[in-house]
């Protein structure tokens, strides 16, 4: 064989790796689902948050993978966020359900012992308000308004 043969080859080739990888990475751009656009149902939210906290955190990200079509990345991170923001307003077995029971509306339910509601309580009757927004704040990953509101109803 001639060089210039070979090197014809050579483009050929490479010419021909370039083609498949456009195509490859043209259906995979097809088959993405946009994070920003998916919508996940209550129930399902539900149910990769018993998940999670049992421990199966795969068996969440494959079933919200499954039932919407996301990339592996995008569904570890929803999974993720997910169980922290349930971890933040879900109260633990014992704990009161402070606001439903202290007259508030109900949808705002505080991880707050005995202990704490009443330093809480202490620092609100000594006028330091902004102390005892911040130790709602820290117990339960409250935003800042829920916490002046909460503090507001003790």
């Amino acid at each position: 064989m001639k060089p210039v043969d070979i090197w014809l080859w050579i483009v050929i080739l490479v010419a021909a790796a370039l083609i498949a990888l456009v195509i490859v990475n043209a259906r995979a751009a097809r088959s993405r689902v946009d994070p920003t656009q998916v919508s996940i149902d209550p129930a399902l939210v539900g149910q990769l948050r018993d998940l999670e906290a049992k421990g199966k955190k795969l068996d969440a990200v494959r079933l919200l993978r499954k039932s919407t079509g996301l990339g592996l990345a995008d569904a570890v991170r929803i999974v993720d966020k997910l169980a922290a923001s349930g971890r933040a307003t879900k109260p633990e077995r014992g704990t009161p359900d402070i606001g439903g029971a202290a007259g508030g509306n109900g949808a705002t339910t505080a991880n707050i012992g005995p202990d704490n509601e009443a330093e809480l309580r202490t620092l609100v009757a000594a006028g330091q308000q902004i102390q005892a927004i911040k130790m709602v704040r820290e117990l339960t990953g409250m935003g800042l308004k829920e916490a002046k509101d909460f503090v507001d109803r003790l």
